[in-house]
């Protein structure tokens, strides 16, 4: 019988057989055995010596205590940021949740109520912010191509890589005039002797006020319908060109573009009105609610992205509305938070920081209150030293160093305030 057949299962009486001899399992791993048998002791002991001497010992001492902090930090910071309240968390980015509907908010109070809510979806907000970027959109379908000369001039090409994507972007755009179209014919058939009164007003509103962002039934009013229908017209018109000669006109798309951005800052416009007055009139009532203490104390954190990180109109809004001491140390902008989760722990990591500089470094003496302001900002808290450090390693390598202007956050006494 055959090594391979004792380790089999006799289906007849169903035993195993005993298991193998460890002289047989040697014999089928005997080039391994050598191998391994032969492998120099010295290499072995080096592999597993990790603490093999004193510099060895330090360094993996000091990154078993660096591990240790970091994790408890992490634990720290976590607690920290579930133990500040009021807090609201101001998104229009977060992942799993609404998104371009001009801002979510969501109210946490140290009673455990959490509150959410998205004022401005009941607005015209979405309605005017798309119409007003679907001439960026129209750029992303054409971007790739300009400057490949075979699908903006020439012959055309029928089976030209562009021709699908685009044909989907104008569909979606006639789409959309479909209906601000049969929104206009829904209220023309509300026209009748009982509402004609109605109707004089909303037109006398549309004439005199041009801030009026919708009528009365809560629809664009006729000057922006008129505005959003050119605006989709034209860019249906050129693509439905474009597919038809198969070829990509630049030049004329870009006086597409110079000819619309007026009906395009029109939009904008509307669009921040309707954020604006929903989100204020939402923040002033949870102000009214909170009461002066409460409010005082809030926490406002706002996750965003890079290309509105600096100025947003989320920020500019908890700017004018939190008290003017406040400003600067309790609007905390970011663009590492993905979800609430994420905001609350990076809420604990700034508060957690202040407290901890401000304990463990003191502010007595200049050289204090660099360290306390370095872990209290989004400056790094060896910045100071580390400066000096960088220059004299620039110079020793034979390079001009290039000093930070006096006025730059980064330079060395620029924290001591």
């Amino acid at each position: 019988m055959t090594p391979k057949e004792d380790l089999s299962t006799n289906n007849n009486d169903n035993t195993t057989t005993p298991p193998l001899r460890p002289s047989i399992i040697l014999k089928h791993h005997h080039r391994t055995n050598q191998k391994l048998l032969t492998l120099p002791k010295s290499d072995l002991q080096s592999q597993i010596t990790t603490r093999g001497d004193h510099l060895q010992e330090i360094k993996h001492a000091a990154r078993s205590t660096n591990k240790l902090i970091r994790t408890n930090y992490s634990t720290f910071i976590h607690d920290v940021g579930r133990n500040v309240y009021p807090l609201i968390i101001f998104t229009d980015y977060e992942e799993d949740a609404l998104s371009g509907v001009g801002s979510t908010l969501t109210l946490y109070r140290e009673d455990g109520s959490v509150t959410k809510v998205s004022p401005a979806l009941s607005s015209l907000y979405e309605v005017y912010k798309s119409c007003s970027h679907i001439f960026m959109g129209l750029s992303v379908e054409i971007g790739p191509y300009l400057d490949n000369a075979s699908y903006c001039s020439g012959e055309m090409i029928e089976d030209a890589p562009w021709r699908s994507s685009l044909t989907k972007f104008v569909q979606q755009v006639r789409n959309f005039r479909q209906s601000l179209t049969n929104a206009a014919k829904v209220e023309a058939s509300l026209v009748d002797d009982s509402n004609l009164a109605i109707q004089e007003e909303k037109k006398e509103d549309e004439a005199n006020g041009s801030d009026i962002i919708s009528d009365k039934n809560g629809l664009p009013p006729l000057e922006m319908r008129e505005c959003m229908n050119k605006m989709l017209s034209s860019v249906i018109n050129y693509c439905e060109g474009c597919l038809s000669t198969g070829i990509l006109d630049i030049a004329k798309w870009e006086q597409l573009n110079q000819d619309n951005f007026p009906r395009i800052k029109q939009c904008m416009k509307a669009s921040t009105k309707a954020q604006a007055d929903a989100c204020v009139r939402q923040l002033i009532s949870w102000r009214d609610m909170l009461g002066p203490i409460e409010w005082r104390e809030l926490y406002v954190v706002i996750p965003t992205v890079w290309a509105v990180g600096a100025e947003n109109p989320r920020k500019t809004m908890m700017r004018q509305l939190v008290d003017k001491d406040r400003i600067d140390t309790h609007i905390i902008t970011s663009e590492y938070p993905r979800n609430h989760a994420e905001a609350r722990t990076l809420l604990g990591r700034v508060v957690a920081d202040r407290a901890i500089g401000r304990l463990v470094f003191g502010d007595e003496t200049k050289e204090q209150r660099i360290k306390t302001m370095g872990l209290s900002s989004e400056v790094d808290v060896v910045q100071d030293d580390s400066l000096v450090a960088i220059w004299e390693a620039i110079k020793s390598n034979g390079c001009p160093v290039r000093r930070p202007p006096s006025s730059n956050a980064s330079s060395r006494g620029s924290l001591c305030l």
